[in-house]
C-alpha cells in the first residue's frame, strides 16, 4: 500500500517549485528591470543633452518696439533674463524679469526653433496721474484702472483718492467727462475723500463740489442739471464762475470771481 506524502514533504516541494522555478514570474521581473533601466538611461541622456553646449541661444527678438522703454533697458533685462542655452533658459524667470520693467503690464516669452526667444510686451496705457505724497514713487493709472509705477505726464488728469478706488475713479472720469462735453470743459483733477465725497476741478479752474453718492439724488443727475443750466448762468453775468456746490437737492450754489454773489438756479 502506497504511503501518502507527509505535510513536511509537501512544504518542501512548494519551496522547490517557488519563484525561481516560474518562467512567467522571471519574465515579469526581467521586464520590470529593463523598463526601470531604460527610464533611468533616458533621464540621464536628457539631463546630459540639456547641459551640453548644444543649441545655443542665437537671438532674442521683440514682436514690436516698446513706446516707453529704451534700448538700454531692454538689453539689461535680456542679460538678466537669459541664463542658459535655447533649451535651458527658464522661460518663467525671463517673463518675470521683463514684467519688472517700467511701463510693462504683461510679458510673454516663448521659444522659437531652432535657437531664439520671442518676447511680446504689453505696455501700460496711461490715462491719468495718481497723487503721491512727497518723496513717494510716482504712479499712474492705466486704461484698466490699475496703478503702476511711472513718471508723471502732466498733460493727464490727476486722481486723488484711496489706492483701491483707482478703477472706480477711472469709470467716473469717463462718465462725467462725457456729461461735461457740452460745456467745452475737461476734468483736470478728480478727488475722492475717505468719506466717499467727490470733487472735480475743471481745466479752467472751476471747482465742482459733488458730495457723496445718493440714491435719491445721484451725482450724475446733479451734474447733468449743472451742465443744462450753464448757458443761462453765463448769460446772467460777465464774471467767471469759479465754484459750484452741487450737493443741494433742488439746485446748486455758485461763486463768481471777485464777488461774494451766490445763486441757486
Amino acid at each position: 500500500m502506497a504511503k501518502r506524502p507527509s505535510a513536511r514533504n509537501k512544504a518542501t516541494q512548494r519551496r522547490e517549485d517557488g519563484l525561481w522555478d516560474s518562467p512567467r514570474a522571471l519574465n515579469m521581473i526581467a521586464d520590470a528591470i529593463l523598463l526601470l533601466a531604460s527610464g533611468a538611461i533616458g533621464y540621464a541622456l536628457v539631463i546630459l543633452f540639456t547641459r551640453m553646449p548644444v543649441l545655443p541661444l542665437q537671438a532674442i527678438t521683440l514682436t514690436h518696439a516698446p513706446a516707453n522703454l529704451s534700448s538700454a533697458q531692454i538689453e539689461d533685462a535680456a542679460r538678466r533674463a537669459v541664463t542658459g542655452s535655447f533649451l535651458t533658459t527658464d522661460i518663467e524667470r525671463a517673463r518675470t524679469v521683463f514684467e519688472g520693467l517700467p511701463w510693462v503690464r504683461h510679458a510673454t516669452v516663448r521659444r522659437v526653433w531652432p535657437g531664439s526667444l520671442e518676447i511680446e510686451l504689453e505696455e501700460h496705457v496711461a490715462v491719468a496721474r495718481w497723487w503721491a505724497p512727497e518723496n513717494a514713487p510716482a504712479r499712474m493709472v492705466n486704461a484698466q484702472g490699475e496703478l503702476f509705477l511711472a513718471d508723471h505726464q502732466n498733460a493727464l488728469p490727476l486722481f486723488v483718492g484711496p489706492d483701491e478706488s483707482a478703477a472706480t475713479m477711472l469709470s467716473r472720469h469717463l462718465e462725467w467727462s462725457d456729461l461735461l462735453a457740452p460745456t467745452g470743459r475737461q476734468i483736470q483733477k478728480m478727488v475722492l475723500s475717505r468719506r466717499e465725497a467727490w470733487q472735480l476741478v475743471l481745466d479752467d479752474g472751476t471747482r465742482l463740489e459733488l458730495g457723496r453718492e445718493d440714491d435719491k439724488q445721484p451725482i450724475t443727475g446733479r451734474l447733468a442739471r449743472y451742465v443744462n443750466t450753464q448757458p443761462e448762468v453765463m448769460r446772467r453775468g460777465v464774471q467767471k464762475l469759479i465754484y459750484a456746490d452741487l450737493r443741494y437737492p433742488n439746485g446748486y450754489a455758485i461763486r463768481m470771481s471777485s464777488t461774494e454773489h451766490q445763486d441757486k438756479p
